[in-house]
């Protein structure tokens, strides 16, 4: 992953929860960023900078497509909720957290696409398992299959 993250990033960062991130990477195949940082409680928040977006699910959640407020899942938030449920189900596990992602990807399918791929590349990457664009859009193809559906 790449070493050298935009700074629209870590500013995003610093100005939406005031710290720095614990982990940052790059999406391979896509031009998206990722910033996290864990705190071990199985929720997960992911802001969207680009989308002016919030969303905070856990696995239980997620598998009802709702938030933790029992509220529908917004539309970009579809593809991270279901990259939790498929990964957690094959066994990996990513502490809690608060993600952030930006990218400059088209807006619309591609871009929550992409958000997908990126939240599902931090799980990898937490994890230290090999991730490659094929494995990501493998991981996508049964989001979209299983999950969304």
């Amino acid at each position: 992953m790449s070493l050298d993250p935009p700074l629209r990033l870590l500013a995003a960062y610093q100005q939406y929860l005031n710290q720095s991130p614990e982990m940052v990477i790059s999406v391979p195949g896509r031009d998206m960023w990722i910033a996290a940082e864990f705190d071990g409680q199985h929720t997960y928040t992911i802001i969207t900078p680009d989308l002016e977006g919030r969303a905070v699910f856990d696995r239980r959640s997620a598998i009802q497509k709702r938030t933790l407020r029992n509220r529908p899942l917004p539309h970009w938030a579809r593809y991270p909720a279901g990259v939790s449920v498929i990964l957690s189900d094959d066994g990996l596990s990513l502490p809690g957290g608060t993600v952030l992602i930006i990218g400059d990807e088209p807006s619309g399918p591609r871009y929550e696409h992409a958000l997908g791929m990126a939240f599902a590349a931090l799980w990898y990457e937490s994890q230290q398992q090999p991730c490659d664009v094929n494995r990501l859009l493998d991981v996508m193809e049964r989001v979209q299959k299983q999950y969304l559906d």
